[in-house]
């Protein structure tokens, strides 16, 4: 019967140990398929939020995200639209492009984007419309956040 006891604690062992390392192995996939599963996103504010349009150029890409007003219960009086620009290593010196905020063929703003020094001007009779919030340079593309009030 001790015999017995002691096989069964060791099979009981290995089985953790067995659980323990495919989970440790397995938790990118795990991870991934958690998230697919319940439709969690990354938050806005962090990823620009969805994107709503995307101009095809000459080797690269321009994508523009819907505006961000988004607060924790109520939506925020100031804001911000992202313009991604990629891949990095495609684009030219300097980026000119106009912007649709609306997206209903009237020009909000024109963006003007330096990519060798990772600055932004923008010209614009929109209200909305502040200024450039900041420049970021990402490993997969390049990022200009627009600031917006309501």
């Amino acid at each position: 019967m001790s015999g017995m006891k002691s096989v069964l604690g060791y099979l009981a062992a290995v089985a953790s140990l067995v659980v323990a390392l495919a989970t440790f192995f397995g938790m990118n996939l795990f991870s991934h398929r958690l998230v697919d599963a319940t439709g969690l996103t990354i938050a806005p504010g962090y990823s620009g939020g969805e994107i709503v349009r995307t101009i095809a150029r000459d080797g690269y890409e321009i994508r523009q995200h819907r505006m961000v007003f988004d607060g924790l219960l109520t939506e925020r009086s100031e804001g911000f639209v992202q313009i991604d620009f990629a891949p990095p290593g495609a684009l030219p010196p300097l980026i000119e492009i106009p912007i649709e905020l609306d997206l209903d063929g009237k020009t909000s703003f024109e963006l003007r984007y330096d990519v060798q020094k990772n600055q932004a001007q923008l010209t614009s009779d929109d209200k909305r419309v502040v200024g450039v919030k900041d420049c970021y340079i990402l490993k997969e593309r390049r990022a200009v956040r627009i600031e917006l009030k309501k």
